[in-house]
């Protein structure tokens, strides 16, 4: 009796774990339905077979019946199975089942998926390297431009030595032209010629200590720009380390969904 077959519906059921619906029915109806999880058709124990059915064409062909089913039925494009069950050579009735085709599509799909997506990791894996260099290749450059900093400030630091003994030069000179018109003074009228020398040394003096004093600002203000940007370049090159470190991180990341690409391009060649 076609009852007799219920608990080989039951096994394949099981077996696709509960996505396949399976149907057993005899030559006019439905006797045992189990319903899978993806595919509800509108079907229960009972219900007389329709004259579109795959199972009612089995029955009066004798053989086996496929049915691709578009997605406008159910909203999910499956496909039906239908087999007749003979006794003796007399068709009893049949089973049928019907599965959808989301897994036959993601089977030949996911090996170009994986592809691309190992070629993608691939180019992204690249990029990073690229900013790894650029960011690597800036932080030495600006390295390069602390230290030339720090040499300018060492110059400067130096032309504040020789401004100091200009300083002290425009000083002593200054003394020296005051004693000079001191003994011209006492001299007379021999000394007025060299009242008048012992005046511009005076004068050249004067100007000299002047110009040392500017010369002083403009050192000072040299320093205070090589001051700031030596600041500016450490913090670059604390942010550009950051930027360095980011970059080593998700290049493994990368790497690490790369091999995970590959793994699955390996598993969808076994498919």
């Amino acid at each position: 009796m076609i009852e007799d077959y219920e608990q080989m519906v039951d096994v394949i059921f099981e077996t696709d774990f509960g996505k396949t619906s399976v149907f057993l029915f005899d030559l006019e109806k439905y006797i045992h339905v189990r319903m899978g999880s993806v595919i509800n058709l509108p079907l229960k124990v009972g219900d007389i077979l329709p004259s579109t059915s795959t199972s009612l064409e089995c029955l009066q062909t004798g053989e086996k019946v496929q049915r691709l089913v578009g997605a406008e039925a159910l909203g999910v494009a499956y496909t039906g199975v239908a087999y007749p069950i003979r006794e003796n050579g007399v068709i009893i009735g049949g089973i049928a089942t019907t599965g959808s085709n989301e897994r036959e599509y993601a089977l030949q799909n996911l090996p170009s998926l994986a592809k691309e997506l190992s070629e993608s990791l691939e180019q992204v894996s690249a990029a990073i390297e690229n900013i790894a260099a650029s960011a690597q290749a800036l932080a030495d450059g600006g390295q390069a431009l602390t230290l030339q900093s720090q040499e300018v400030n060492e110059k400067a630091l130096q032309m504040e030595e020789v401004v100091e003994y200009i300083n002290s030069v425009a000083s002593d000179t200054k003394v020296l032209g005051l004693n000079a018109s001191i003994e011209a003074s006492r001299a007379g009228d021999v000394g007025r010629g060299f009242a008048v020398v012992a005046s511009e040394i005076r004068a050249m003096a004067i100007s000299s200590a002047t110009s040392a004093k500017d010369i002083r600002k403009i050192i000072g203000g040299i320093q205070g720009h090589v001051g700031k940007m030596t600041m500016e370049l450490e913090k670059v090159g604390g942010n550009t380390q950051e930027v360095s470190a980011a970059v080593e991180e998700i290049g493994a990341t990368i790497e690490s969904l790369s091999g995970s690409a590959m793994a699955l391009s390996a598993l969808a060649a076994k498919l």
